[in-house]
């Protein structure tokens, strides 16, 4: 992938060093407000390149959020028009204390995002970075 610019969504400020990095626009504001000046920018709906990587780390009440935002962006026409998106989404478990807890939530919504959209080659990492409730699912959504 080829990225001439990344766009970071966050109400909060984005830390110097990066926001220095040429091609980076910091867009303030939650990704549900987000989601009309993305299209405008990279909009993929009209065979545009649209958004081709889409990473969230976004902490939500219910993590099946992040799904639900991720499909938001396809379906307003965001993500790549010309080929899949990788996505990257960090699920964070609030319920339960035990690793199969967590595990089993994730699975849950991994399966549920199968069904709403042709989603491939899907991945779910516990990362060293993650904490013990995080999951990272990795895949392409098409």
């Amino acid at each position: 992938f080829e990225c001439s610019v990344v766009h970071s969504v966050d109400p909060a400020e984005l830390d110097p060093s990066v926001l220095g990095m040429e091609g980076t626009r910091h867009m303030r504001m939650k990704v549900q407000d987000a989601l009309p000046a993305l299209l405008a920018e990279a909009g993929g709906g009209d065979g545009g390149p649209g958004v081709r990587i889409w990473v969230s780390d976004m902490c939500l009440h219910a993590m099946e959020e992040q799904v639900r935002f991720l499909l938001d962006a396809r379906d307003a026409g965001v993500l790549s028009g010309v080929g899949p998106t990788l996505f990257v989404l960090t699920l964070k478990c609030v319920l339960g204390h035990s690793r199969a807890a967590y595990d089993e939530q994730v699975a849950k919504v991994v399966e549920d995002m199968r069904a709403r959209a042709d989603v491939r080659d899907v991945e779910v990492y516990h990362l060293f970075s993650n904490r013990s409730g995080e999951r990272t699912v990795i895949g392409w959504l098409w």
